[in-house]
């Protein structure tokens, strides 16, 4: 599985997906919605299917020694590398303007402060988003991964945009969410663990139904 998850970076990496995950960083930009910067690098995501698509990558994969339940794994496990250098580009990002940044606060401003402002918590939602477009998008793809591109595409990404601006109003109006006392940490680590848990549960479950259904697909 190394083998082809290697396969996966060096043949089916694209600059398309490489420029939108680097724009994690616009975490960075002062007074910006951080959520935002998780909406490009989903978009440069659904670049890789339509390329794969182009390039023959079913075909080439499924002349290689491996079970065709492999040729998902091996997809699935590289858009879950993409995702983890997402949050960890956007957590260097966080974290440099957490610091360094000096955000609005004068109050007239203070909700909207309490929107942008970057949290440990937003990370879990992202887990969450990145999860659920995982199980949407690779379990509707592999039902016929010769026509079905703009749908999945489509629907993962609307799905996640929905997650992430739920996301934000929850941790705006949850000062727990978004505080640094030793509630706050406790409730955002928690939103963390719980958001990766479930990012984990939801790629392997979106793994499960695209090699149940991938298995059916004449090659």
């Amino acid at each position: 599985m190394k083998k082809l998850l290697y396969k996966e970076v060096m043949l089916c990496t694209n600059i398309q997906i490489i420029l939108f995950a680097v724009f994690a960083l616009f975490v960075l930009i002062p007074s910006w919605p951080p959520a935002v910067a998780f909406v490009y690098p989903l978009s440069g995501l659904m670049s890789l299917f339509p390329r794969g698509l182009a390039n023959k990558d079913i075909e080439y994969t499924s002349l290689l020694p491996v079970r065709k339940t492999d040729i998902v794994k091996g997809k699935m496990l590289y858009l879950c590398l993409i995702e983890i250098v997402v949050i960890i580009l956007a957590t260097i990002g966080g974290i440099i303007r957490f610091f360094f940044f000096k955000e609005p606060t004068k109050p007239d401003e203070l909700q909207y402060f309490m929107a942008v402002r970057p949290s440990i918590s937003l990370l879990g939602f992202a887990f969450l988003s990145f999860g659920i477009m995982n199980a949407v998008l690779v379990g509707l793809y592999y039902r016929n991964p010769y026509k079905r591109l703009a749908g999945p595409n489509l629907i993962s990404l609307l799905i996640c945009v929905i997650i992430l601006a739920i996301g934000s109003v929850v941790i705006a109006f949850a000062p727990a969410l978004r505080e640094y006392d030793v509630i706050g940490i406790i409730a955002q680590a928690s939103t963390l663990v719980i958001g990766a848990g479930l990012f984990v549960l939801f790629s392997y479950l979106g793994y499960k139904l695209g090699a149940k259904a991938f298995i059916n697909v004449d090659l």
